[in-house]
């Protein structure tokens, strides 16, 4: 019976002494990813966790009474707390709350490498302590995983902006334009107005017109507006009191969102694209517009719109 005792007591001081010597007193968790996205794109979509239920592989819908944007992934509750100027501070809700921070490192202008890193004390219960070891090694498997989904979402364009903005050339260089103010947002009678003005231009010129209406709207000052509309043409044609010949360089780079929808999505989609332009450090050498692909004039419906935004960059 002592011999049992012995052997059962020995066993029990290995398992203790192994404990204490192969996990260490802090776990730490450290799992890193390359991304093809822009540092600064990605920080701006991930820092706003309403965004991250659009990539999220588990459960949308978790609750735990600390927000309404929680989310379940591996019977593990996931929330954002804080963002610093390089990181987001992310809660994982298991059997003890973890806190780990997420940090976006630029490696160049098109890609980003994702650290998602933690420590976890462990106890000096020995029983506890290897639990702990365990719940660790999930979250640091569990964490991969989610790095693997956010390379795979994060690698598109469309997915880090919103919008599918395409890079293109400039084809249509050669056009006329027209202006004018208003003490209020121009509105479709107004635009087009002016449009049509150029229309009749082009049309007494025997030029032919290669591509939609173009429009700009700025703001002046707190009551005035300058709308300004261009028509791309087949040809040079002579300035004519308020309408003027306009060039833009042939061949040059600039980049290109459709978007359905009114002025709200409108101004949505031009954001993003300012975004896109400013993260990815391009000049704009002339004003973006916007191509009026619907005739708005025929089609009352904002929601039915299709606009094309050209920014033009260097």
């Amino acid at each position: 019976m002592k011999k049992w005792l012995v052997i059962i007591l020995v066993i029990l001081v290995c398992f203790i002494a192994f404990v204490y010597f192969f996990i260490p007193n802090t776990m730490l968790i450290s799992q890193d990813i390359s991304i093809k996205a822009n540092r600064e794109g990605l920080y701006r979509n991930l820092s706003d966790e309403k965004n991250w239920g659009k990539w999220w592989p588990g459960d949308k819908t978790a609750q735990t009474g600390s927000t309404n944007n929680d989310l379940l992934y591996n019977n593990d509750v996931y929330s954002i707390e804080d963002r610093t100027t390089l990181s987001i501070i992310v809660l994982i809700h298991t059997s003890q709350e973890v806190k780990t921070e997420l940090t976006i490192v630029s490696k160049n202008i098109d890609s980003s490498e994702l650290i998602w890193q933690a420590s976890v004390p462990t106890t000096y219960n020995p029983l506890k302590r290897l639990k702990i070891y365990f719940k660790t090694k999930k979250i640091r498997n569990d964490i991969a995983a989610l790095l693997k989904k956010m390379q795979s979402f994060f690698s598109e364009t469309k997915n880090v902006y919103g919008y599918d903005i395409r890079h293109e050339l400039v084809k249509d260089s050669t056009l006329v334009s027209t202006y004018s103010e208003s003490k209020s947002y121009p509105s479709t009678e107004f635009i087009y107005d002016l449009i049509d003005q150029l229309k009749k231009y082009i049309s007494s010129n025997a030029a032919t017109e290669t591509g939609f209406p173009m429009l700009n709207i700025n703001r002046k000052d707190s009551i005035n507006y300058v709308t300004r509309v261009a028509i791309p043409v087949d040809k040079k044609l002579p300035t004519s009191g308020n309408i003027s010949y306009k060039w833009m360089l042939g061949g040059g780079n600039i980049f290109v969102v459709d978007v359905q929808g009114g002025p709200f999505s409108i101004n949505k989609a031009f954001e993003q694209l300012e975004n896109y332009v400013q993260d990815h450090r391009r000049t704009p050498p002339a004003i973006p517009f916007q191509s009026l692909v619907t005739d708005r004039r025929k089609v009352a419906d904002t929601s039915k719109w299709v606009t094309r935004i050209y920014y033009p960059v260097m």
